[in-house]
């Protein structure tokens, strides 16, 4: 349809000339070319005037700022330039905005929880005072389990400014493994579970301390979580000739087939989340974003009724991989 109107101011008066004027052909031929060739030069005028913008539209980059365009050319690509600049404007202004608003919920949250931690320091003390007493001890054990919800919101939000809280160290995973099933070692008496630390001291790996041992707690709480009375959860460390792996298997529920390739997903349950209530969809989440930064990698494997194994790959081919990442950031 654009062709033939292009055409339509050529074809039109060649038509007149040669079949109702009956011009010598010279003459409608010489005009035909002549039409033709401003034609041409017309459409290369236009090509190269809106090139850019054809550019901008055939580009598949999702960012705003790849739709402007550095030096316009004709009056159309001076049109877009223009309304896509206000637009730039405009999407930079609410984007401050949400900012702003991301930044002040970041701190209400953060002064909410430490708020909380006061008075949640208080109920633990007065519990371990009584901790004789069942009806304390049951207190004593729903204080730990919002002590540990605060600190999850706390280490959630932490994951934004990951780069302020960063420290790249020789860490023994024996060492790491140990600190961690300490610290849960009520929760393993409670819950009547044994923990079994397989480690050779001598396997150290560049990584970050801290964070480490947050990984290995959220893994460990997840198997306690999904685990029976009786069972036992393993710990191990071993070396392979491509990665050194620290594995944390259990015997519990293990994870639907359906259910494992969103596990590390935002606030994802599953299946044993629903039916037991007691995940909050965070945890594998933190420990997978953790673990990227880290340049670590995570796999897990389970099956339903006989458990899971979640194995932490620390790369042998690029030792420098953790350093050269925590550098970046």
């Amino acid at each position: 349809m654009i062709l033939l109107f292009l055409a339509a101011p050529t074809a039109l008066p060649i038509f007149y000339l040669a079949v109702v004027a009956q011009a010598p052909k010279s003459s409608w031929l010489y005009y035909g070319l002549l039409s033709l060739f401003l034609l041409l030069c017309f459409l290369g005028y236009r090509l190269y005037a809106t090139w850019n913008l054809y550019e901008r539209f055939c580009d598949e980059k999702p960012e705003l700022e790849h739709f402007l365009l550095h030096a316009p050319r004709g009056r159309q690509e001076r049109s877009y330039q223009a309304l896509m600049q206000e637009f730039y404007r405009e999407y930079l202004a609410k984007l401050s905005r949400m900012e702003d608003t991301k930044a002040q919920n970041k701190l209400m949250i953060y002064r909410w929880v430490h708020q909380l931690k006061t008075p949640l320091s208080v109920i633990q003390l007065i519990a371990q005072k009584n901790e004789y007493q069942a009806d304390y001890k049951k207190i004593a054990q729903s204080a730990s389990q919002i002590q540990y919800d605060l600190d999850q919101i706390l280490n959630l939000y932490k994951l934004d400014a990951m780069e302020n809280d960063f420290h790249a160290e020789r860490v023994s995973l024996r060492q790491a493994a140990k600190d961690s099933i300490n610290e849960l070692k009520s929760s393993f008496i409670e819950r009547g579970i044994f923990p079994k630390l397989e480690a050779e001291e001598q396997l150290v790996v560049y990584s970050d301390s801290k964070w480490l041992r947050f990984v290995l707690y959220q893994l460990l709480t997840n198997a306690l979580k999904y685990s029976d009375a009786g069972s036992a959860i393993v710990v191990k460390a071993y070396d392979t000739p491509s990665d050194i792996v620290l594995c944390v298997e259990d015997s519990g529920c293990g994870i639907a087939p359906e259910d494992l390739p969103r596990i590390f997903d935002l606030f994802f349950t599953g299946q044993n989340g629903r039916l037991r209530g007691e995940s909050s969809g965070l945890g594998l989440y933190m420990v997978k974003q953790i673990l990227d930064d880290l340049g670590h990698s995570i796999q897990v494997t389970s099956s339903p009724g006989k458990g899971s194994r979640f194995q932490v790959l620390f790369s042998k081919r690029a030792p420098g991989e953790t350093a050269r990442k925590i550098a970046e950031l």
